[in-house]
């Protein structure tokens, strides 16, 4: 039956919908899918949010949160396909929320009424919005605002109304991109929060105001309120249909009114603003006529109330053996799912509200398809123009060209594939080895994983044996410099093997799907890794590779128990490399593989099991967490925290290195860059990269940046590490300037918005280079010292002095000098190298001299490590908040702000935790406040550790005041304990003793 309504559906896109499920944790997400479900008779309503239909792994299950996302397939009455993709709430499946929402034109964004806004809630917001994808808001777990924090109506509304403020501010903070991460959104709003209460700004009249640019507003019918838990949920212009005769009014006046500061005026019979002086006398309609009755239905079922009268006048019609149920609770759910059903309300609104493909197409293909990429590339314009035309009208005609994209690998076992109708089992089993990634022949262990490709079709129709082309993020068929055999290769056909609806657990096999739906496609696990796009044609332009909330910064070393069992887990690491979208696979100097996961322990324990016992199946050992850090120096203007000794400042010096030929001479300083532009720097790492493509607006950085560092940006030659990092390779400056070699030029400068005076000079000088020549000089040594100090530069900054980790938030002022040989000394090197070659090992040696001298120069500049910090928000009550706050000062928590939450005894508590003290948190807080506090992470942005890790006292008032190691009497130098431990681990020298106290006495004494 799906299957035709597919097929017919297909000619009618307005008839589907593609929508997500976004939240923070445990604000309801799969009981609110299940509600939808059992809409559907796929499973009894009975068995809604104990069932979880969508978790089908048995760590969901046991854990009860969501870590895959999953699509299901539901139709709702009047003729519509609703596409629901589940996805996780935790922060540290956020990989997860990335696929759903690439795969969506819609999302409903559900916050629960208690906790309000959480760390996460921001993150799939924000997601949400750089995907383009339109949002509705339903705020869930009403009831408990009225059994467990026990509100009055009109406490209820205040508090509803300001969940719905928050979350429309962190939408305006996004289109005006003041805020460039999600945890500086999360300080910011509370920030203007604060401000906003002691100013008294809160008052109705600027409310009133702010209401008309407002992204949701329940009147707009974009907000549903809910209880996922009891079933019910409704808008506003439910109650307004049911108010309208009774009261006289239009359904769609009165709508508009039972949102606001509203009042109806018995004696006119008019609608009238509440003022700000009437506040105490008149209460808004929307708590007089909606949320008084829902109270009241709670108040009915409870023991010694007359149901039936209560019930009769709420004109709410339930069965009698509904109402004289023995248990309390399941005569409500059958009251409220009576009156108010859940499902209809939902799908409801997500019919209403969000986009059909066809509508959502024109808005997001030129965001997909990153058309300013095209256009830099010197792409022809008409098949660019083609394949857009035919994305933003989602195309299904023959001639159209076919584009789907792959957001990721799905792995399911064999036993799940739906039987090909017409064969056997031993042919079906045959088809499933076809579709295993080691291709292994004969029938296949049934418990052993098929790799199914996540996709939605944007143009054309895909049919099952169809040869599309896999086409990279990184693939642009209008590279000139791609020869045509590697093309060929780049975008070899591959056979589509199967079609399949996802219906959560099940497969549903299909002949054909046509634009606008989502699907699952075999038979393409040898040529895709996480995910591609499939066209028709190899001159399809790729599209725009997905957005993550964060990079991986916790690693773990894995190796097998028996070494002869090397080859299971190399052939596991290369299946949980595809099959997770987040998972970064490396291997060490030692050949130790290492996985790079989250910033949570959760998503690495999940890796660690998938492997062992789904994709290897082998013994594993897995050494402790590995933290990223950064190196960087330091930076006056940050001071230490007290009883921290700082560094003394001076001027950073100077550092030569010659050429191992002696003809170069590269003189090099380091100089800090504030923490603000680094940041930045780092954040918009994607932006800068297209930018450095296509240098069509400038960078976002102008907000971020002092007045000192945009000097230091108005000369700003190369970023790195990897082009588009932290630190800054600057161009020589005039006043500066000690070297006969100009080096640099205004690109980076231009691209970053601050191409100025210094760039202009430095072009003009290069100018005069060029037309000097020199006697016995080649014309292109300026471009070998050029490449040689920019290839020294990207490797210095992957690799600082400290141990081996990339640098962060430094510039690097260079300068060359030329020692000029004689022309005998040039001409026999010509002789032994020759022309070119001569020049490649000139470059070389440039290029090595030059990393050695960046290292160096970072190592006489006062360094100091940087931490990667998370933003941690704690739940708390009272009577275990002093447990609380001893579990975050043991692991070196700064606490931003507290604030105990409106009608509950529960304290939010903000902080900012190092990711290297962030293990363990969860089972500590547990241990310490007996489960009275929950905690909530999320990779905020990176610090330096104000600790001198060289410091050595030198006199009695120092060693007094700052101990031995420079942090406190009695406390170890941190900053040197936590190098010593990455040097340790990478094979590097470290600074121990290997005898400590050779002359004290040994006792050799034994006991029996």
């Amino acid at each position: 039956m799906l299957e035709n309504s597919l097929r017919w559906l297909g000619a009618w896109q307005e008839c589907i919908r593609n929508i997500c499920i976004l939240a923070h944790v445990d604000h309801g997400k799969t009981t609110m899918s299940d509600h939808l479900i059992a809409s559907n008779g796929l499973i009894h309503p009975r068995l809604v949010g104990e069932l979880r239909y969508l978790d089908s792994r048995d760590d969901e299950q046991a854990r009860g949160i969501t870590m895959k996302s999953s699509a299901i397939c539901l139709l709702h009455v009047p003729g519509h396909l609703i596409n629901l993709i589940d996805s996780p709430g935790h922060v540290d499946f956020c990989s997860e929320v990335s696929t759903a929402a690439r795969l969506s034109d819609g999302a409903l964004v559900i916050v629960d009424a208690v906790e309000g806004v959480c760390i996460q809630t921001h993150a799939v917001l924000r997601q949400a919005w750089q995907e383009k994808v339109r949002m509705c808001l339903v705020i869930n777990k009403m009831d408990r605002l009225i059994h467990e924090v026990k509100l009055a109506p009109d406490e209820a509304y205040t508090r509803v109304r300001g969940i719905i403020t928050h979350v429309n501010m962190i939408l305006s903070a996004f289109q005006s991109e003041q805020h460039i991460s999600d945890a500086d959104a999360v300080l910011a709003h509370e920030d203007a929060k604060a401000t906003a209460d002691s100013s008294g700004l809160l008052e109705d009249d600027e409310e009133s105001k702010e209401d008309e640019d407002m992204e949701f507003s329940p009147e707009k019918g974009n907000v549903a309120f809910a209880s996922a838990h009891d079933g019910w949920a409704f808008r506003v212009g439910q109650f307004a249909d049911l108010y309208a005769a009774k009261l006289g009014f239009k359904s769609s006046a009165l709508a508009r009114a039972l949102w606001g500061e509203y009042r109806i005026d018995a004696k006119t019979k008019r609608i009238m603003r509440i003022k700000a002086s009437q506040t105490a006398k008149y209460k808004p309609l929307f708590v007089q006529l909606v949320l008084e009755p829902l109270w009241k239905a709670y108040e009915a079922v409870e023991p010694g109330a007359d149901v039936k009268s209560i019930l009769g006048k709420m004109c709410v019609q339930v069965s009698e053996k509904a109402i004289s149920h023995p248990d309390a609770k399941t005569a409500l759910r059958a009251v409220m799912r009576g009156w108010l059903p859940l499902s209809e309300a939902v799908l409801s609104m997500a019919v209403e509200q969000l986009p059909s493909p066809l509508e959502a197409a024109p808005e997001r293909v030129p965001h997909l398809l990153a058309l300013d990429a095209i256009e830099a590339a010197g792409a022809p314009r008409l098949p660019a123009a083609m394949q857009q035309a035919a994305m933003s009208a989602c195309n299904t005609s023959a001639d159209a060209p076919l584009v789907i994209y792959v957001s990721k690998m799905v792995a399911v076992p064999a036993s799940a594939l739906p039987r090909v109708p017409g064969t056997d089992i031993l042919q079906n089993n045959k088809l499933s080895t076809n579709c295993h990634c080691a291709g292994e022949p004969g029938p296949r262990d049934p418990k052993q994983e098929v790799f199914l490709a996540f996709a939605r079709v944007f143009s054309g129709v895909v049919t099952d044996g169809q040869r599309v082309h896999v086409l990279s993020a990184a693939y642009n068929p209008a590279r000139p410099d791609l020869e045509r055999q590697e093309v060929q290769k780049m975008t070899a056909p591959v056979q589509v093997d199967g079609l399949f609806l996802m219906m959560g657990q099940g497969l549903e096999r299909l002949r054909s799907v046509p634009a606008g739906c989502v699907l699952a496609l075999g038979g393409l696990d040898r040529s895709i890794l996480k995910s591609a796009t499939l066209s028709s044609s190899p001159a399809c332009r790729p599209l725009a590779p997905m957005l993550f909330q964060a990079s991986p910064i916790v690693r773990v070393a894995v190796e097998s128990a028996r070494p002869a069992e090397m080859p299971q887990l190399e052939e596991g690491l290369r299946l949980l490399n595809r099959a997770d979208p987040f998972v970064e696979l490396s291997v060490l100097d030692s050949g130790e593989y290492v996985i790079g996961a989250a910033a949570g322990e959760v998503h690495l324990e999940t890796i660690i099991k998938d492997l062992r016992e789904r994709f290897a199946r082998v013994d594993l050992s897995v050494s402790p967490p590995l933290v990223a850090f950064r190196e960087s120096v330091y930076i006056e203007a940050e001071a230490p925290e007290p009883g921290h000794k700082p560094p003394k400042v001076t001027r950073p010096p100077v550092v030569e290195a010659t050429t191992a030929n002696g003809l170069c001479t590269l003189r090099v300083r380091a100089l800090p860059i504030p923490s603000q532009v680094a940041s930045a720097l780092d954040n918009h790492a994607d932006l800068l990269r297209r930018l450095f493509d296509a240098p069509s607006a400038p960078a976002p950085l102008a907000e971020a940046s002092s007045a000192s560092a945009e000097a230091l940006l108005q000369r700003t030659w190369l970023l790195g590490p990897k082009q588009v990092g932290p630190n800054i390779l600057l161009m020589s400056s005039a006043e500066t300037r000690v070297l006969e070699v100009p080096l640099g030029d205004g690109r980076a400068a231009a691209a970053l918005g601050f191409a100025g005076d210094a760039a202009a000079a430095v072009a003009a000088e290069r100018e005069a280079w060029q037309d000097l020549r020199w006697e016995g000089i080649p014309g292109n040594v300026r471009h070998a010292v050029s490449s040689g100090v920019a290839a020294g530069f990207q490797m210095a900054g992957a690799a600082g002095p400290l141990c081996d980790e990339p640098l962060w938030g430094i510039a690097f002022e260079v300068a060359a000098r030329l020692n000029l040989p004689e022309a005998g000394e040039l001409a026999m090197a010509e002789d032994v190298y020759g022309p070119f070659s001569g020049q490649v090992v000139f470059c070389a040696q440039v290029s090595s001299a030059a990393r050695q001298a960046l290292r160096r120069a970072v190592a006489e500049a006062h360094p100091l490590l940087v931490e990667a910090m998370l933003l941690c928000e704690l739940s708390s009550t009272s009577d275990v908040l002093s447990g609380t706050y001893a579990v975050l000062g043991k692991r070196r928590a700064r606490v931003v702000r507290e604030e105990l939450r409106e009608g509950s005894n529960l304290f939010s508590i903000l902080a900012f935790l190092p990711a290297q003290a962030s293990f363990g948190l969860a089972d500590d807080l547990r241990r310490r406040t007996s489960g009275g506090a929950s905690a909530a992470l999320m990779l905020s942005h990176w610090e330096r550790l104000q600790v001198d890790p060289f410091f050595v006292p030198k006199t009695e008032v120092e060693r007094e005041e700052f101990g031995e190691e420079g942090q406190g009497v009695g406390t170890a130098n941190l900053a040197h304990a936590l190098i010593d431990t990455v040097r340790r681990r990478k094979g590097l020298a470290v600074d121990k003793k290997v005898v400590e106290s050779a002359t004290k006495q040994r006792t050799r004494a034994r006991k029996v």
